[in-house]
């Protein structure tokens, strides 16, 4: 006979805490373009360096606030 176990199932997160985080997720997105954007037209010269850095500080956010909580598989 052979030592094979089958891992136990690990539980999935609520829906609600999924959805949250892609919403969450998706505003952090949406809004860091919008300072990219911003940040590169041109508006204010003392402000669009900081509007752009925050910009991709945001974006940056965005895709690793779905990462929260994630497992390695193995």
């Amino acid at each position: 006979m052979s030592d094979f176990q089958v891992n136990p199932r690990v539980k999935s997160e609520p829906t609600g805490a999924v959805l949250g985080r892609f919403l969450g997720a998706l505003v952090l997105f949406v809004g860091g373009l919008v300072l990219l954007g911003s940040g590169a037209s041109g508006g204010n010269p003392t402000l669009d360096p900081y509007m752009v850095v925050g910009g991709i500080l945001a974006v940056g956010l965005a895709f690793g606030l779905p990462m929260i909580g994630a497992h390695e598989r193995g």
